[in-house]
C-alpha cells in the first residue's frame, strides 16, 4: 500500500501495454500509450487519466514523450467532449503518486484541454500556479505565452521569447506557441513572428499540415496571396482523411486567401479608375486654364501691340508736328525779317503803315496756322485711343 491506496492487480490489457512499451522503440512509446487510452477519452477523466500517470512513471517515459501522448490524448478528450480535470481529479491522482512527473502530467493534460478549447482567462490563472514550479519548462511557458498573448496582456512577447529561447522546446510547445501567435492581432509584427517561428520549425523537422495551415494564414494577412495558396494547399495534401473538421479549417482559409486576393484586385481596379478619372479630370482643367490663358495672352498681346501702334503713330505725329511748327516759326522769323527791312526803308507814313499791317496780318495768319496745325494734331490723338 502506497499513500493510502491499496495496489491495483494488473489486468491482461495492462500485461499487454507492458509488452507493447517494451518492445516500442522510443519514438513509438508515446502513440503505444495514446492508441491504448483513446477509448477512456470518452468517459470521465477518471477513466483514463489515474492509470495514464502511472503509467508514464512505470515506463520511465521522457519529457518530450509524456508532452506527445498528452497532447494526443487530450485532443481526443476534447473531441469526445469530456470534462476538464477539477480538484477532485487532481486530488485523486496526486494521491496515489505526488511525485513531480504526475503533476507535470496534470499540468501538461489540463493545458492542452484549455488551450485547445481557448479558455485564455482559466489558462492564465492555472499557470500562475505552474510557473511556481515548472517555471523552465517549455510547454507550461507555451501555455503561459499562449494565455497572455490571447488576452492581449502586455507580457505577451516576453513570455513568448521566454518560450520560444527554452532549451527543451520542441514541437507541441512550438505549436502551442504558433496558435497564440495566430491570436496576437493585436501585434503589428504577428504576421512576421508566425512565419519567424514556423521557418525555425521547419528548419527542425517539425512541419506539419498546422504548420502550413499557420504559415498560409500570416501570408494573407501580409498580402501575399499567392504564397499563401501555396501553403494551403500543402497543408490539404498534408492531412490524412477523417478529421472533416481540420480540413474545412482549412478549405475556409483556402477560401479566405481567395477572398482577400479578389478584394485587393478590386480596390487595386477601383484605385486605377479613380486616379485615371481624376487625372483626366485634372487634364481637362489644364487644358482650359491652358487654353483661357493662352486666350487672354493673345488679347494681351493685341492690346499691348495696338498700344504700341498707338504709341509710335503718336511719336511719329509728334515728330511731324514740331517739324511742321519749326517749319512755321522760321517761315515767321524770315516773315519777320523781311517785313521789318520793308518797313525801314518804307519813307512815307502810308508805305510804313503798309507795312506794319502787313507785318500783322502775317503774323496773324501765323497763328491761325500754328492753332489749326496743334488742333488737328491733338483730334487725331484722341480718335486713335
Amino acid at each position: 500500500m502506497e499513500n493510502g491506496v491499496p495496489p491495483q492487480r494488473q489486468s491482461p490489457e495492462s500485461d499487454q501495454l507492458a509488452d507493447r512499451m517494451g518492445t516500442a522503440s522510443d519514438v513509438e512509446k508515446a502513440s503505444v500509450l495514446v492508441g491504448h487510452f483513446a477509448a477512456a477519452t470518452a468517459g470521465p477523466p477518471s477513466a483514463w487519466v489515474d492509470e495514464f500517470v502511472s503509467r508514464v512513471e512505470e515506463f520511465g517515459l521522457s519529457v518530450r514523450q509524456i508532452r506527445r501522448a498528452a497532447t494526443d490524448l487530450a485532443w481526443l478528450a476534447r473531441k469526445n467532449g469530456q470534462t476538464y480535470l477539477d480538484e477532485t481529479d487532481r486530488a485523486r491522482v496526486l494521491a496515489a503518486s505526488n511525485s513531480r512527473t504526475a503533476r507535470l502530467c496534470l499540468a501538461y493534460i489540463q493545458g492542452q484541454r484549455l488551450r485547445f478549447d481557448f479558455k485564455f482567462a482559466q489558462l492564465h490563472r492555472q499557470c500562475l500556479d505552474w510557473l511556481t514550479e515548472f517555471e523552465s519548462d517549455a510547454l507550461v511557458l507555451s501555455f503561459a505565452a499562449f494565455a497572455a498573448l490571447g488576452a492581449r496582456t502586455s507580457n505577451g512577447p516576453s513570455m513568448y521569447q521566454r518560450a520560444v529561447d527554452a532549451p527543451d522546446a520542441d514541437d507541441k510547445s512550438n505549436q502551442v506557441l504558433l496558435t497564440g501567435i495566430n491570436f496576437a492581432d493585436h501585434l503589428p509584427e504577428q504576421p512576421q513572428m508566425m512565419l519567424t517561428l514556423s521557418d525555425e520549425m521547419m528548419a527542425r523537422g517539425q512541419e506539419n499540415a498546422i504548420v502550413y495551415y499557420r504559415r498560409a494564414t500570416a501570408y494573407r494577412k501580409l498580402g501575399r496571396f499567392e504564397d499563401g495558396l501555396y501553403e494551403i494547399d500543402r497543408a490539404i495534401d498534408d492531412l490524412g482523411p477523417g478529421d472533416v473538421l481540420v480540413h474545412e479549417q482549412f478549405t475556409q482559409e483556402r477560401r479566405s486567401i481567395i477572398l482577400a486576393q479578389d478584394l485587393q484586385k478590386q480596390i487595386e481596379r477601383n484605385t486605377q479608375a479613380v486616379a485615371d478619372s481624376i487625372t483626366a479630370q485634372v487634364d481637362e482643367r489644364i487644358a482650359a486654364a491652358s487654353a483661357e490663358l493662352e486666350q487672354r495672352l493673345d488679347e494681351a498681346s493685341l492690346r499691348l501691340a495696338q498700344r504700341v501702334d498707338v504709341a509710335q503713330e503718336m511719336v511719329s505725329s509728334g515728330l511731324l508736328k514740331m517739324v511742321e511748327i519749326l517749319g512755321l516759326f522760321v517761315a515767321l522769323v524770315g516773315f519777320i525779317a523781311g517785313s521789318g527791312a520793308v518797313v525801314i526803308k518804307s519813307h512815307g507814313l502810308e508805305e510804313r503803315a503798309l507795312s506794319m499791317l502787313l507785318v500783322v496780318g502775317g503774323s496773324l495768319v501765323f497763328f491761325a496756322l500754328l492753332r489749326l496745325v496743334t488742333t488737328v494734331g491733338r483730334r487725331r490723338v484722341r480718335t486713335e485711343r
